[in-house]
């Protein structure tokens, strides 16, 4: 009898300990806040996505950081079609090297424009010339603090 309402207290307690630990104030995730040209980007209600349509023809737009987060508005990772990609000039930092910090392969490139925050994102998406939509996933930011821009680029 003793072990059952041992047990039956440690699992209450742990029960309530998962509850209280949940409930961190800390644990609050911050939207980052851009301005962007080029592109029409709609964010979903409750989550920090962004959802863009592109042509299937070349195209170019900008991502500039603002608000109380700036400084942590910036690319920390591209997904092509589930493909995970890596900086040109990767030194293993998150935040962008220099002005001329690049990401590119076949599917086109972003480069920063500035080298300090506010940051200036240039991105430019290659012609989709297969027939299937093209998938881009660009994170920016880390941890609490961050906003993912999702874009499909229609087929030929």
């Amino acid at each position: 009898m003793r072990t059952k309402e041992l047990f039956g207290i440690t699992i209450l307690f742990l029960y309530v300990f998962c509850f209280i630990g949940c409930s961190n104030e800390d644990e609050v995730f911050h939207s980052l806040s851009m301005d962007v040209d080029g592109i029409e980007l709609t964010k979903e209600k409750k989550s920090e996505i962004y959802w863009g349509e592109a042509p299937a023809d070349r195209m170019k737009f900008t991502i500039t950081g603002k608000g109380k987060y700036v400084d942590l508005t910036y690319i920390t990772s591209v997904c092509i079609d589930g493909v995970s990609q890596t900086q040109k000039n990767d030194q293993g930092k998150r935040e962008p090297v220099d002005e001329y910090s690049v990401w590119e392969g076949e599917w086109g490139y972003i480069k920063y424009q500035t080298k300090l925050p506010p940051y200036c994102m240039q991105f430019e998406l290659a012609p989709n010339t297969s027939d299937k939509k093209r998938f881009y996933e660009f994170q920016l930011g880390y941890g609490y603090w961050h906003a993912i821009v999702k874009i499909i680029q229609k087929s030929r």
